[in-house]
Formats: C-alpha cells, structure tokens, sequence
C-alpha cells in the first residue's frame, strides 16, 4: 500500500467516524428544552399511560418546632431606662445651648459652667446610646427598629395584658421567616390554635437547644398564657400561594433533575421539570410550572421516557 492508498483510507475512517458522532435528526441535546412528543392511543394503552387532572392544593403547612411565652418585665425595665436617658439627654443639651449662648452674650456664665453642662449633654447620650445597643443585642431589630411610639404602644399592652411575647425555635438551617408573618401556637394538640405575629430574630441562641429563635406578639383575648409556658409551633410555609400536589407516580428523574409529563392533547405529551417543590404525604407540592387542570401522567411515564430518548432512557 502505497502513501496515496493509506491517505484515501484514513480520509474514509474519518468521514465514517464523523457520521457515527452526528446527533440523528429528532434527537435532543442534553442542554435543550424537551420537545413535545406523539404517541397513539394504541401506543398509550400498550404501554400502560394514564394521566390525570391536577387540583388546585392550599400551600403546606410549615415545620413544627417549640415555642416559650418570655417576661415581658426585662424590656420594660429596659424601655425605661432609656425613655430616662433620652428625657435626660433632651434637658442637657437644652441646658448647654443656653449655657453656651449667657457665655457669648454676656459672660454671666462662666467657660466651666459650658464645659459642665457639655459634658453632662454628651454622658447622657452615651446613656441612650448603651440603652439602645442593649436593646437591640437582648431583644433584637424587631424591637429596636420599632418607633418609639410602636414600641410604647406593644409595652403598654404587654402590661395590661392585652400582648404577649413569645420566642419561637428555629430549626437548624431553616432560613428565618419574614417579619409580620404569622405563626400558629398551640399549647396542646386538642387546644384551639392561636396565631402571633413575627417581629424579627432574636439575637440570643437558647443555651439549651443551640438554636435561633424568632421573637413573635401574640395579641386579643388568646394573650392570657403563662410567662415560660412552652408551646408548640408551626411556621409558615415558604410557598403561601396555592399551587398544586404532583402524586409521586408522577415523578421521574433525569441526569440531576426532576420531571412529569404533562398531556397537553390526546396523542401529545411534553416533559417539564419539577422544581420549588415541597414533599408532603399526598405528593410534592408545586405552585409554578404546573397548574390545575394540567393533565400529568401517573402511569408509564418512564416508558414515555424511552419513547422520547430511546438511547438513554429513564435513570
């Protein structure tokens, strides 16, 4: 074989090699969105498809964790102390304006009498401020950030009675739930539910349990609980808009992700990925990419899988 031959040959194995890498016409990249595909009615029965209408679902209810009634007497004691300061500081820097302003016109006060009352006006804010970095690292944003007028309103229910403020555990890695949302208190399983709502972190992990908590009011006729009564709690889910539970059946994996098949016409089906989901005992619970009234597959969707990529098939 002469240099000629053996350069036409390795030209042909390139160009067979060549033909066996490319994709066959129909076939999907792994990076592409699935296509709808057609199976026939026969096809269907023979291999065992069965769909069904999806119902809209209430969004779940979140986990369950520990909650404790806490003694509202620290933060009162607290808020005075710094209602005491800020009335203090408002008198001393009145007191060293005027003093300053006798020494400029006239001197009948005397250049120690400004100093003095400086000093004094200065003290006094260090007083408000140690008071409310106090209140922010014992009680946490949800109370410091509060306007003094909120704040004297939730006390003065705290006293009457009419509040109460209790601290809910988080879970380990649960992210922290937003302020003003509620959550459910029950002080046993037969007892009605009572709702509070969330104010904030609280900054203090509970020496016990390790755990953050997050501060919560419980307000109305309900607030007649014990100081240190524990209670159980259920927080909100992060999904509160209504969405709809994908039976297990349903479910079918992919490489590293989730899908269903959805059966947009009779002979039509189209894979969609299942993502934002939240498990619980009917299902997985979804509030986008299905809606009610989608008609998913509950029965044979691996072998739609094979249908759609014969080579690869369902993992």
């Amino acid at each position: 074989m002469n240099r000629h031959d053996r350069a036409r040959l390795g030209a042909g194995a390139l160009l067979v090699l060549t033909i066996a890498a490319a994709p066959l016409p129909g076939a999907q990249g792994g990076d592409s969105a699935p296509q709808p595909i057609k199976v026939g009615r026969d096809e269907q029965t023979r291999l065992g498809v069965v769909s069904e209408a999806l119902r809209e679902a209430p969004a779940p209810a979140g986990p369950t964790t520990t909650a404790r009634v806490l003694d509202p007497a620290p933060l009162i004691q607290l808020d005075s102390e710094l209602s005491a300061a800020s009335a203090s500081l408002t008198a001393s820097r009145a007191e060293a304006e005027r003093t300053r302003k006798l020494y400029a016109e006239d001197r009948t006060a005397s250049a120690r009498a400004v100093e003095t009352a400086s000093a004094q006006a200065q003290a006094d804010a260090l007083r408000v401020s140690a008071a409310q970095r106090r209140l922010l690292l014992e009680w946490g944003d949800g109370i410091a950030a509060m306007s003094a007028k909120r704040r004297a309103a939730l006390l003065n229910d705290l006293a009457h009675v009419r509040s109460e403020l209790v601290r809910v555990e988080l879970p380990n890695g649960l992210p922290p739930p937003a302020s003003g949302a509620m959550v459910r208190l029950q002080s046993s399983p037969d007892t009605p539910a009572m709702h509070a709502r969330i104010l904030g972190m609280l900054p203090v992990a509970d020496p016990r349990l390790q755990t953050r908590g997050v501060l919560a009011e419980l307000s109305g006729a309900q607030a007649t609980l014990a100081v240190g009564q524990m209670l159980s709690a259920t927080l909100p889910a992060g999904a509160s808009a209504p969405g709809v539970v994908l039976p297990r059946t349903a479910l079918l994996r992919k490489g590293s992700q989730v899908w269903a098949y959805v059966q947009t016409a009779p002979e039509t089906f189209v894979r969609r990925e299942v993502t934002a989901y939240q498990p619980t005992a009917a299902g997985w619970f979804v509030g986008k990419a299905f809606a009610p009234g989608d008609r998913v597959v509950t029965a044979g969707a691996g072998a739609l899988l094979g249908v759609e990529t014969p080579a690869a098939g369902g993992d």
